[in-house]
């Protein structure tokens, strides 16, 4: 019965050191933030109901409002017709009425954005944010994120957040990423282009350990922005792809070690740890793609629950990303 109890008891203090060593980078996220409130003004309602038969003047109207949509030379007659195929294309249409059923009015949009944005200002109080937010269809361009900075403006796509709609599969996209077109997404990609914006700078491609602390580190931003996300959201993950990372970490990082990729600087390296995709061949078609990033969370977890002097500014601004490996104290679960 004694060495049952005292079995027990070892059990619940390790159990207690896990909980305590993540509550030690979540309590660094818990802070109070002042409400940031932004204007939200819905282009693709005025846009999908202007007056077709003199489109020009109907534009004209409202060039000055939005400007950031408008702001090329309407007196010009080809860009006045792409404007008009886009609005009268039944594709267009369907996107808008999909968008209308999904987002009847902007109530989960607007704190969901606001809650980043205040977040952001708490860390970052001298950048001048974005005042205005415009939201839009774009037809789920690919070759253009679901939410831009343009001139110092927020633009939302919400076509690109109809929870995996049929329309995504009618268009062709994969299915990796049509699992991201939820709304819990939109307040990721937010913070995104938060850290696009104002934070980004240029680096060369380096080992696999120096991009895991860099995806890390990005993706610890995110979370410090939104700081109630679900792991699976913050990485582009279903549930399932989560729970494998998590089941196999310890293997997959002995399998990193053993195999000397930590300190590979080649390309197909990279390309299996952070290219996007289905699944991670290598391991298996249940491992998801990009596990560089999920190691470089959990390291940048590591670090930050290590150091009781963390500022998120000054990490951020760090270049020397293997040290922040080195000062994590990671160590894998196995």
């Amino acid at each position: 019965m004694k060495a049952r109890t005292i079995i027990l008891i070892a059990l619940l203090t390790i159990l207690a050191s896990c909980q305590n060593k993540e509550a030690a980078y979540k309590a660094k996220l818990d802070i109070k933030t002042e409400p940031y409130n932004l204007e939200f003004d819905r282009y693709e309602d005025v846009l999908f109901n202007l007056d077709t038969a003199d489109f020009q003047a109907e534009l004209l109207k409202i060039q000055d409002r939005y400007r950031v949509f408008l702001g090329g030379d309407l007196s010009n007659p080809n860009a006045v017709q792409y404007l008009k195929d886009f609005a009268i294309d039944p594709y267009s249409i369907g996107l808008y009425h999909k968008v209308k059923t999904a987002f009847p009015d902007l109530k989960q949009v607007e704190p969901m954005v606001e809650e980043v944005f205040a977040h952001f200002h708490h860390y970052y109080p001298d950048i001048e944010l974005p005042k205005k937010a415009f939201t839009c269809i774009t037809g789920i361009h690919p070759d253009e994120p679901p939410v831009q900075i343009i001139d110092n403006q927020l633009v939302i796509s919400l076509d690109w957040y109809l929870d995996g709609d049929e329309v995504y599969d009618q268009i062709g996209m994969p299915r990796y990423i049509s699992l991201r077109t939820n709304k819990e997404t939109l307040a990721k990609n937010v913070a995104e282009q938060l850290y696009m914006n104002y934070l980004y700078e240029w680096r060369k491609q380096g080992q696999v350990v120096g991009e895991m602390v860099f995806y890390g580190r990005r993706n610890f931003f995110v979370e410090a922005m939104c700081p109630a996300m679900p792991d699976s959201v913050l990485l582009g993950y279903s549930s399932d792809q989560w729970q494998w990372a998590v089941d196999n970490e310890g293997q997959v990082w002995a399998d990193i070690v053993g195999n000397k990729r930590l300190y590979d600087a080649g390309l197909d390296t990279y390309m299996m740890f952070f290219g996007d995709g289905p699944f991670t061949q290598a391991y298996s078609n249940d491992a998801p793609s990009r596990l560089g990033e999920f190691f470089g969370l959990n390291i940048v977890r590591a670090y930050v629950s290590n150091h009781d002097d963390f500022d998120l500014k000054q990490f951020l601004e760090r270049k020397d990303l293997q040290n922040i490996f080195q000062d994590s104290g990671y160590k894998p679960k196995k």
